[in-house]
């Protein structure tokens, strides 16, 4: 996509001591457990946070900042984000004293194309330096912040009537959007139905998928939104046949669910979580169109069949694809991994001193010949990829840990490639 990420660099950030990642269409995240996958992506989220809210309520959702410097820091280290799109790189670092995030944070964009800095804030200053060009004056202009709290980023960059580095970035960050699968609002979704509303995006919380989908019902026969996200629904389960979306208030809008062989709707607080779920994924997928968006999915396999988890996954590819959508999935689902290209997938491990270390599985030089006959998810399953950290046990303890069909080198049967959700006999 246009103003997707091309890269980020995490220093100092809860188990990231120092990561950097180059970006592409799709990303998909997976290892053991406090690995460092949803920290990752929260490096992101957080920024975006700052920029709309502001540094103080961002660190507010994360404990304000306790426990969020590395462990292995010194006492002065910061907190550092870098985050590099096609026409800027921003960098941000926050101050961290008495257990507690600095909300006046460092700053620095440079136009990337230029080569030029647009932006530089010190740490702790209720200042900033700004580009001006034109009429004779290029130089760095000192402006007073009139909210130090916010970012100078986005305090400055909306002024900009044309577009800018500056603009650029601002921009990019806004497009990112957070899909929790465990922080979605089922029960209220089940219950009470979705505020009334006018917009699609959806929500991080989902609670106006009802609404959304209202919406898009509405503009289907101006555009293919609606009808994409019907399509996959019935393609993950085939008893499927669409939705009954209704006023039921003032301001309220509630769903039911149609399928075949039944002769009324079955209302939402009778379905599975999975049908909602996967709702959920592909609203936030095509709901905007192809507008420009950065979207973040945490652990989506939840609830899903595995077959409807391979489903996902192709409206994944679709996205990014056809719809200028950028997408980073945390997962532990070796079904959902083994749907992508080696070069989408990123395999997150802690490391000696407790930090994360990734790498893309197509760079993995140990497992290049194996990748090409065995899926990624068998050898996610068999312990040879991100492997979860254990004690190491004497050879009879390793030999009995074995499972039937597994090597002395843990390989287990591929997929099997007509029916991704299986192992292959």
């Amino acid at each position: 996509m246009p103003n997707g990420l091309l890269k980020l660099t995490v220093k100092n950030f809860r188990c990231l001591a120092d990561v950097e990642l180059n970006f592409r269409p799709i990303n998909v995240l997976f290892g053991p457990n406090g690995s460092g996958k949803t920290t990752f992506l929260d490096a992101i989220w957080f920024v975006r946070d700052c920029a709309i809210r502001g540094v103080d309520e961002a660190s507010a959702d994360r404990s304000h900042g306790i426990g969020t410097l590395w462990e292995g820091a010194e006492p002065n280290d910061r907190i550092t984000i870098e985050i590099e799109s096609d026409e800027a790189r921003y960098t941000i670092e926050f101050g961290y004293s008495s257990g507690r995030i600095d909300p006046f944070p460092a700053e620095s964009l440079i136009d990337t194309k230029r080569n030029i800095t647009m932006i530089k804030r010190m740490l702790g200053g209720t200042k900033a330096e700004f580009w001006h060009e034109g009429e004779g004056i290029n130089q760095m202009q000192p402006v007073e912040l009139n909210k130090p709290g916010g970012l100078a980023l986005t305090r400055y960059g909306p002024f900009y009537d044309k577009p800018t580095a500056i603009a650029s970035m601002d921009h990019t960050l806004r497009s990112v959007q957070c899909y929790h699968t465990r922080s979605a609002s089922l029960n209220l979704l089940r219950k009470h139905g979705s505020e009334s509303s006018y917009h699609t995006l959806l929500l991080d919380s989902a609670q106006n998928l009802w609404s959304a989908l209202r919406n898009l019902h509405d503009k289907r026969d101006l555009d293919e939104r609606y009808n994409t996200i019907i399509s996959f629904m019935r393609k993950a389960f085939p008893r499927f046949k669409g939705l009954a979306l209704e006023q039921t208030g003032a301001n309220s809008v509630y769903c039911s669910f149609v399928e075949d062989g039944r002769e009324r709707p079955i209302q939402a607080s009778g379905v599975s979580d999975g049908h909602i779920q996967l709702l959920i994924h592909l609203t936030a997928l095509f709901g905007e169109g192809n507008r420009d968006s950065i979207l973040i999915f945490d652990e989506p396999e939840t609830s899903l069949h595995p077959f409807a988890i391979s489903v996902f996954a192709e409206a994944v590819k679709l996205a990014a694809e056809k719809w200028n959508k950028q997408v980073m999935i945390a997962t532990h689902s070796p079904v959902l991994i083994s749907q992508f290209e080696l070069a989408d997938i990123i395999a997150t491990e802690l490391n000696d001193n407790n930090s994360t270390q990734m790498r893309r599985a197509s760079e993995i030089p140990e497992l290049a010949d194996l990748l090409e006959e065995y899926a990624a998810g068998s050898l996610y399953m068999s312990k040879m990829l991100a492997k979860q950290s254990r004690p190491q046990g004497s050879g009879t303890q390793r030999s009995q840990e074995r499972g039937e069909g597994e090597s002395e080198f843990g390989l287990h049967r591929p997929l099997c490639p007509h029916r991704p959700h299986l192992i292959a006999p």
